[in-house]
């Protein structure tokens, strides 16, 4: 169940991701971020009534510094994506984030099986078949850059996500957003950029992103709890996959070759997890 929840945030990321991407053409990166997060915290609360919760301090601890690390790598992310292509941000920021909980289980000694070894590792190169594109538009050097290190700490945020007791539900998703939206309030009282987006489509835009992470990072939350933390990073992670298939859907770009085999290698490393848990 853990991987099922794991791909079912995969796909609403991505889905996210596309939208934020869009927005982010029109609209500062700041100014996208801060809107879909509120977008998100707003709805958040609904989530305690899916599934039981208790207020435990640790865990309130951890989704808050959670919050705080994956508000950075969304920065991060969206800035990447208001100065390179989609195809050179996202895959840098996905391996990144998959990488992290790996590595952190190999160290507690935590070591899958070979069928989910496999899978990680066939997972891993999907996301660097499926992501990649040639140079084109923008910065690809400050592109990857910025993919790098919004992947590091989406790997810092996820890594805790993991650390959080199942008793307490879904509250700390509703703490990571309203540490998100705080550090984001911050963030815009020195700036100089819009608080909100203001365009039209911007708006729908940076609507959909928050309303799809939101359900994202609830899916993600109960994986984690479920299930140990590198199989499920792994397979969350594809969300750059889905964010490329989009692309190609509405953005007109095309789909190499290599990509269609990233894709493919997406569900077979998912699959290989899967029979290896």
């Amino acid at each position: 169940m853990a991987l099922v929840l794991a791909v079912v945030s995969a796909v609403l990321l991505g889905a996210s991701d596309f939208f934020a991407a869009r927005a982010a053409r029109y609209t500062p990166s700041i100014t996208v971020t801060r809107s879909a997060v509120a977008v998100s915290t707003v709805l958040s609360p609904l989530l305690l009534l899916v599934v039981d919760w208790r207020w435990i301090g640790r865990d309130v601890v951890i989704a808050v510094l959670s919050g705080l690390s994956m508000t950075t790598g969304l920065l991060l992310l969206y800035r990447g994506y208001s100065v390179a292509r989609m195809g050179v941000v996202a895959p840098m920021s996905s391996v990144l984030l998959a990488a992290v909980p790996v590595v952190t289980d190999l160290v507690r000694g935590d070591t899958p099986g070979a069928l989910g070894s496999a899978g990680m590792a066939i997972g891993l190169l999907a996301l660097v078949l499926t992501g990649y594109t040639p140079s084109g538009t923008g910065s690809v050097r400050l592109g990857a850059i910025l993919g790098v290190s919004s992947g590091v700490a989406f790997g810092v945020a996820f890594t805790l996500m993991g650390e959080v007791d199942e008793a307490s539900g879904l509250l700390p998703v509703v703490l990571q957003r309203l540490a998100g939206i705080a550090m984001l309030t911050v963030v815009g009282l020195i700036g100089s950029a819009p608080f909100f987006a203001g365009e039209r489509r911007s708006q729908r835009n940076v609507a959909a992103a928050g309303a799809l992470a939101v359900v994202a990072i609830a899916a993600l939350q109960s994986a984690f709890q479920q299930g140990a933390s590198g199989p499920v990073a792994v397979a969350a992670s594809q969300f750059a996959t889905m964010a490329v298939i989009l692309s190609v859907m509405f953005n007109r770009e095309r789909m190499r070759w290599w990509q269609g085999v990233g894709v493919a290698a997406t569900a077979v490393g998912v699959a290989l997890m899967a029979a290896g848990g």
